[in-house]
């Protein structure tokens, strides 16, 4: 049961690091020439996606060693989210920007949930898999 909520929250959070940099906390609007905000938005957008499946994966799987797996997955996406605002591709230059003050924030709070949220789920899947061998 517990495995499921953590899945829930990780679906949200992927689906939130698609979506954020778009809408929720956006990067600066693109012109005539692209920001590399605009580069991390499209990043966030397909690592989010990919984190969210994950998590719906989360959900349907029985196999305890395969979430364990996926959960370690989902712990690197959440890395990743926190990377490319902050190293990988990184935002605009300028400080007084809203994709340096509110998107790239929003992201690193939201990578680092992620990773503890996974890291919880792989040591629930582990506590079920010890609990199945001493009920054996």
């Amino acid at each position: 049961m517990k495995n499921k909520l953590t899945a829930a929250v990780i679906v949200i959070l992927g689906l939130l690091v698609a979506i954020g940099p778009k809408t929720i906390f956006p990067v600066c609007p693109a012109g005539e020439m692209k920001m590399r905000c605009f580069t991390t938005a499209n990043a966030e957008l397909a690592v989010g996606i990919i984190g969210a499946v994950i998590g719906i994966a989360l959900f349907v799987i029985k196999d305890k060693k395969l979430g364990i797996m996926l959960s370690a997955a989902e712990a690197v996406i959440g890395l990743f989210v926190v990377l490319i605002p902050a190293v990988i591709i990184g935002v605009c230059g300028n400080a007084m920007m809203h994709c340096v003050t509110v998107t790239r924030p929003a992201l690193i709070v939201i990578g680092i949930i992620l990773v503890i949220v996974s890291l919880i789920n792989i040591l629930l899947f582990l506590r079920d898999i010890s609990i199945e061998k001493k009920t054996r």
